[in-house]
């Protein structure tokens, strides 16, 4: 888990700008924070190293398991309760991939590992 978050976390960062149009669409935090679409690619890359770690920090575990219940949130509302058909901005800015279950699983589980670390 841990190098598929790095992985994804850099795919971000190659189109900074790009991933940033897309999560703006359905993500809660950057509604709201602007600057956060900048913050986010480089929180991942740090918690996805982590993940890697044999003894990653708390903080660290405690900001992933946020992330990933926002995400969740995110995800769910967008997809949902809204009825949005936007891509997903996991993998950098214009892919095609459809925002869904997929990426809520992928918070799920970001989720879920925080929270099994933390135990």
């Amino acid at each position: 888990m841990g190098i598929s978050i790095c992985l994804l976390a850099m795919l971000k960062l190659m189109d900074i700008e790009g991933f940033g149009t897309s999560y703006k669409k359905y993500d809660l935090i950057s509604s709201k924070f602007d600057g956060w679409i900048y913050i986010y690619p480089f929180c991942e890359l740090l918690i996805g190293i982590s993940f890697l770690n044999s003894s990653p920090p708390s903080l660290i575990i405690f900001i992933a398991l946020i992330l990933g219940i926002s995400g969740m949130i995110s995800v769910f509302k967008a997809v949902y309760l809204d009825k949005l058909k936007l891509n997903c901005a996991c993998i950098g800015g214009y892919a095609k991939t459809p925002l869904g279950i997929i990426s809520f699983i992928e918070n799920l589980l970001m989720a879920i590992m925080s929270v099994l670390i933390l135990i």
